[in-house]
């Protein structure tokens, strides 16, 4: 075979072997998975032991996200989905998953929010102390 013939038919090769990977080696984001932070406190004594996030729009049926930054003391809150209006109203009419979230917890949130007809998710949050304290989280409502 001639050097020339060989040379082309390699080139072919790779060049297709190329554009395979580059089809099928991508990496798929969900739509909605910028976390945002929050900040909030809790003191049960002061009746705040429940708080919800503003809501954000839910583009798919993905788990949610929740990663717990920081705490005093290290207690954790309780943290599920609900369905949101993207303002004040939120929505439970349907099976709610809880998540106790601790500092540096990771938690891939599922949940039934799309699945029962709401565009947007927000984040329950209860105090799970009867003790004053606040935390910081990053949450998004659908997932990588």
């Amino acid at each position: 075979m001639d050097l020339k013939k060989l040379t082309g038919k390699l080139t072919t090769i790779v060049a297709a072997g190329a554009m395979v990977m580059s089809i099928g080696g991508g990496v798929v984001w969900a739509n909605n998975c910028t976390d945002t932070e929050v900040r909030m406190s809790f003191n049960e004594a002061e009746g705040e032991y429940l708080h919800y996030t503003s809501g954000r729009m839910k583009q798919d049926t993905s788990c949610g996200y929740i990663k717990g930054e920081s705490s005093s003391n290290g207690y954790s809150f309780n943290a599920s989905l609900v369905g949101s209006d993207r303002y004040s109203n939120y929505y439970e009419d349907f099976d709610l998953i809880d998540y106790d979230v601790f500092p540096s917890d990771e938690i891939w949130m599922y949940n039934y929010v799309k699945e029962n007809g709401y565009s947007y998710a927000a984040v329950k949050c209860e105090s799970n102390t009867g003790s004053e304290y606040s935390v910081k989280f990053l949450w998004s409502p659908d997932s990588v």
